[in-house]
């Protein structure tokens, strides 16, 4: 799968980010970055400086190339694909501040799906 190096680096920030456990006003505050910044740049819809990725890294405690891999980034299974871009497409229009609050009401209502399932 070959995407642009902005793509691949707005999934692997969001993918690093989520991996650390991190919320988005987190790791925003780690790297001195605001938070509509670092939401417009995991969607992709601002491009970052690379000043700005080696912020980021260093908050993620990651290598900058990591952030580069597109090799890193797992594949979705095909109906996952599926439900993803119909959350896409719900938050099309959607402010940052909107789009992180319905992030975070997933967020709470996948760990008690999860939470259930133990």
């Amino acid at each position: 799968m070959s995407m642009n190096i902005y793509a691949a680096i707005a999934r692997q920030l969001r993918l690093k980010r989520l991996q650390a456990g991190l919320t988005i006003e987190d790791l925003a505050d780690a790297a001195g970055i605001s938070v509509s910044f670092l939401a417009y740049l995991e969607t992709n819809k601002k491009k970052p400086s690379l000043a700005t990725i080696a912020k980021i890294a260093a908050a993620l405690n990651v290598s900058v190339s990591e952030l580069f891999n597109e090799k890193n980034i797992p594949e979705v299974a095909a109906e996952q694909q599926k439900t993803l871009n119909r959350i896409l497409k719900l938050l099309q229009n959607q402010s940052p501040e909107n789009t992180d609050t319905i992030l975070a009401t997933i967020t709470v209502l996948a760990k008690k799906l999860l939470d259930k399932q133990a």
